[in-house]
Order: structure tokens, then C-alpha cells, then sequence
């Protein structure tokens, strides 16, 4: 009777320690999914806002069209847009493009690369000034150049001649870069097996042709 309990214990002994490895193998498994889903959902979270962030800004370019201060606007508009769980100090640049509608040519643009430890003073259509955290380190689609006119408009006196005729109104697209960095521990993870990164880049553009004023 002795002999059968005590062979009964160690099975039970046995079991329980079985148990226990396995727990010990399938939680880390479980967490990794579990974090992977949570990244999963953040990285869409992000790529949703900086595309409505560019939708917006492009909107509001078609509507400016070719009025003093409309970038400045535009800029303020996308630093509005990109809120949390997202990071507008993660957006690295914004570029403000003339392109063909289906978006595979770029005739210009204006790139507006973010610096936000000097913010620059920005003048707003109204005559009002902004600082926005952005510095324009290429300006080769300025306002003034833009197209409003349905007949098209002849190429600004200093505006590059090579540069595609405005056969009428132009289409104006706003592209976003934004750097989305891992929120979990799960790139500590990839990282010790040697697969690690801090993050990805999302690009999201959009391209609205620019409302006629004549």
C-alpha cells in the first residue's frame, strides 16, 4: 500500500513538472504573438494617420492653389493631423509636389524637412506668422508656380524652362515620411537573434488636382 502511494506521488510528481516545462516553452510563444499583434496594430494605426495627415494637407494644397503662405498652412494642418497613440515628432519630412494624377511623375516639389529643435517662422495666408518645425531644404515647387488657371499658365520667370508646361490646371500631391519605432519589447527579441531594427519608415502620399480660380 506504501509502495503504490509512493509510486502514485512521484507520477503526480512527474505530471506537475511536465506541466511546468511546457508552461515555461508556450508562454514566451504566447507573448511574442500577443506583442507582434499589438505592433501589428500600431504600425496600421500609424500608416491610417499619416495617410489621412497627407489626404488632408492635399486637399487643403488643392484649395490654396497658388496663395502667399499656403505650405505654411498645409504644414500646420498635417501637425494638427498626426496625434496620439502616433508621433508628429516623428514625421521627417513632408513634400508639397506638382505630379502627373496617377502619381508616377514628379515635375517639382518643395521639401520640407523637419527640425524641430529651431522652428522656423512661417506666414500664414492671413498676413499672421506660425513657427513651424519644419526648414525647406528644396524649393522647387513654390506657390507662385502653382496653376490655377483651366486654359494652363506660362512657365514663372524664374521658374526652371525644362520644367513640364502647365497645360492647365496642375495637380498638386502632398507626401509624408514618418518613422514609426517598435512600442513593445518584441525588436529586443528579434535583436538577439540578430534581426533587430528601431523601426520603419512609412511614406503615405495623396494628389488632388488644385481648384480653378479662372
Amino acid at each position: 500500500m506504501v509502495v503504490r502511494r509512493t509510486r502514485q506521488a512521484s507520477e503526480d510528481r512527474g505530471a506537475a513538472g511536465q506541466a511546468l516545462v511546457e508552461f515555461s516553452l508556450v508562454v514566451p510563444l504566447i507573448l511574442i504573438v500577443f506583442m507582434g499583434l499589438v505592433e501589428v496594430a500600431l504600425a496600421f494605426n500609424a500608416t491610417v494617420g499619416v495617410n489621412r495627415a497627407s489626404q488632408n494637407g492635399a486637399h487643403l494644397a488643392a484649395i490654396m492653389g497658388n496663395q502667399p503662405g499656403a505650405d505654411c498652412l498645409i504644414l500646420k494642418e498635417i501637425e494638427e493631423d498626426v496625434y496620439a497613440p502616433n508621433d508628429r515628432k516623428k514625421i521627417i519630412e513632408v513634400l508639397i509636389e506638382r505630379t502627373a494624377m496617377v502619381g508616377n511623375a514628379s515635375y517639382g516639389q518643395q521639401t520640407w524637412t523637419r527640425t524641430p529643435l529651431t522652428p522656423s517662422p512661417c506666414g500664414l495666408p492671413d498676413g499672421t506668422d506660425v513657427e513651424v518645425p519644419y526648414t525647406l531644404t528644396v524649393g522647387g515647387y513654390p506657390e507662385r508656380w502653382r496653376c490655377t488657371v483651366l486654359k494652363g499658365c506660362p512657365l514663372a520667370i524664374d521658374e526652371d524652362p525644362s520644367t513640364r508646361p502647365h497645360s492647365t490646371v496642375d495637380n498638386i500631391g502632398v507626401s509624408i515620411r514618418y518613422r514609426h519605432v517598435w512600442a513593445t519589447p518584441l525588436n529586443a527579441a528579434f535583436d538577439f537573434f540578430g534581426g533587430g531594427n528601431t523601426g520603419w519608415t512609412i511614406v503615405q502620399r495623396n494628389i488632388f488636382r488644385i481648384e480653378p480660380t479662372l
